[in-house]
């Protein structure tokens, strides 16, 4: 099957806690890539915020960033392009007695027409686990399973032109292969993944450093390829 769509993969290092200037970047990304005629165009994880967890505005940036997702809505319109614009983390009212509220790392698909989806990271990398609430668990009730969803990116004539069917995980989502059984039985054949992982051996300790500092990168390039099969 040949598909007849075009993804542009934007990657850029965002500036800490710099929400409007991130914003403005990414923007000028997206406008590049519809002028180079894209149909998707991706931002990285953290794209608005960067992960700088223990800043002391990081919390009131993220609760800032929600309000830039109809400005993204609105680029998608005017540029007739889907975006799936990284990962916005949002600040909402916690269901649990002992905490006011909490970070929710979400990315969503925004169409030409208006919003598709969206998937809330389930499975986070251990310097998330003290700040952010994941997803819930497609096992745990009244959670839902891993969805896939009809895009409008179409495969070729000779296959009428039907729609592909998406689905998004986000970075150390990928390290599980049960989500990507869920989309596949779901129909899924085109998964999304922001991520913001850098490779470069800063996030291992001194023991994983010295047995081997490139293992980030060969981890993400072996099970990227492993997934794809």
């Amino acid at each position: 099957m040949a598909p007849t769509y075009k993804i542009a993969i934007i990657q850029f290092y965002p500036k800490d806690v710099a929400v409007e200037d991130n914003f403005t970047r990414a923007a000028s990304f997206i406008r590049q890539a519809a002028a180079e005629g894209a149909d998707l165009a991706i931002l990285p994880e953290y794209h608005l915020t960067s992960w700088c967890p223990d800043h002391p505005d990081f919390i009131s940036a993220c609760a800032e960033s929600a309000t830039y997702l109809p400005r993204y809505q609105a680029l998608a319109s005017e540029l007739n392009i889907n975006i799936v614009p990284g990962t916005i983390c949002e600040v909402h009212p916690s269901p649990s007695p002992s905490a006011e509220q909490e970070i929710r790392n979400i990315a969503h698909w925004l169409a030409p027409t208006g919003p598709l989806a969206s998937y809330q990271k389930k499975n986070l990398w251990h310097s998330e686990r003290p700040h952010l609430t994941a997803g819930p668990a497609p096992q745990d009730p009244p959670a839902q399973p891993h969805r896939a969803f009809d895009t409008p990116l179409t495969w070729g004539a000779a296959h009428n032109h039907r729609p592909v069917r998406a689905g998004m995980l986000i970075c150390w989502d990928l390290a599980f292969p049960e989500a990507f059984r869920a989309l596949l039985r779901d129909g899924c054949e085109l998964v999304v993944i922001p991520s913001f992982w850098l490779c470069d051996g800063s996030d291992l300790d001194e023991t994983r450093r010295g047995m081997n500092p490139d293992c980030e990168g060969l981890f993400m390039n072996s099970v990227l390829v492993a997934r794809a099969f």
